[in-house]
């Protein structure tokens, strides 16, 4: 089982990377386990993930040294939803229209069948922090998928098997970055 979960989360790592949705070293992603989660250690290259990068985080008390700075966030989403995993990424078009949107509503079908529309948070700190976490965990709740204004998305997998909740966590950022770029497109050219 382990072998497959590290194939998943190599597979997202190289293909968040590919697709331009995070930069080298940036985003995260974690499966849930029975003790806790499994997540991507912090500054690690996620095309180039192995098997030492993933780090075990327990539901509670201090965090591993080494696990991702969003291991708070992580944490928290897992104590209040079904989710089997969570993949953080910087989708750039879906980031730059959060900075003007409060929520991100699809045009194109597949965004309106999985997504139907994604809420773009503003706490005080959208980045590792209680209150960061506690934001995500809200709107992940009720939603997919959400936006950190101005920072990334978190997508959440409810899939039974941890390595096809990561891929399933994985597919919605891609759903979402599409559906920002349709949207964006549509913006620009109904100006134009």
């Amino acid at each position: 089982m382990l072998a497959r979960i590290y194939t998943a989360f190599r597979q997202v790592g190289e293909d968040l990377f590919h697709q331009r949705l995070i930069s080298a070293t940036a985003g995260n992603f974690s499966v849930r386990t029975k003790e806790g989660f499994l997540i991507t250690r912090s500054g690690v290259q996620k095309a180039r993930l192995t098997p030492e990068d993933l780090v075990k985080v327990p539901l509670e008390g201090p965090f591993p040294e080494g696990a991702s700075v969003e291991s708070v966030i992580h944490r928290e989403v897992y104590r209040k939803t079904p989710a089997r995993a969570i993949v953080h990424a910087h989708p750039r078009v879906a980031v730059a229209l959060s900075l003007s949107l409060e929520k991100l509503v699809p045009l194109d079908l597949e965004g309106q069948i999985y997504l139907k529309e994604v809420p773009v948070l503003s706490p005080k700190t959208t980045s590792a922090t209680e209150e960061a976490a506690l934001a995500v965990a809200e709107a992940l709740r009720h939603h997919p998928v959400c936006l950190l204004r101005g920072h990334g998305a978190f997508a959440k997998g409810t899939k039974e098997k941890p390595e096809e909740a990561l891929l399933e966590a994985y597919s919605l950022l891609t759903t979402l970055e599409e559906s920002a770029e349709v949207l964006l497109y549509h913006r620009l050219w109904g100006k134009g």
